[in-house]
């Protein structure tokens, strides 16, 4: 895959990520104690389904600048810049390979994630 796409693919990818991070940031403002819908961070830039989490789900996904919260089978829109790391009931956790993982590391460092 060429060096263009997968720097397309994390830059996607982090922009969801970013949202989502409102999304839980709000959900623990309020309290919430159940599953909050966040959007799917998949490569696909027309995406826009949802994953249902806890805030403390989404919360270790984030531990690691790399991976991203896909719902089922969207994993295939990194064109094989992502390699599922765990399978849970209605949503993967993807981990971002080569240039895509860099750019997502980047990305994630200077957003402050």
């Amino acid at each position: 895959m060429e060096k263009m796409t997968q720097e397309r693919i994390g830059r996607n990818d982090s922009i969801f990520r970013d949202a989502n991070e409102g999304i839980r940031a709000a959900a623990e403002e309020h309290g919430a104690d159940f599953r909050v819908p966040f959007i799917c961070e998949c490569a696909d830039p027309e995406c826009r389904e949802l994953v249902l989490l806890t805030v403390e789900e989404y919360r270790r996904v984030r531990q690691d600048p790399r991976w991203f919260v896909n719902a089922l089978g969207h994993q295939v829109a990194a064109q094989g810049a992502a390699d599922v790391i765990a399978r849970y009931d209605g949503y993967l956790v993807v981990e971002k390979t080569g240039r895509a993982g860099e750019v997502a590391e980047e990305l994630d460092g200077a957003s402050g994630g």
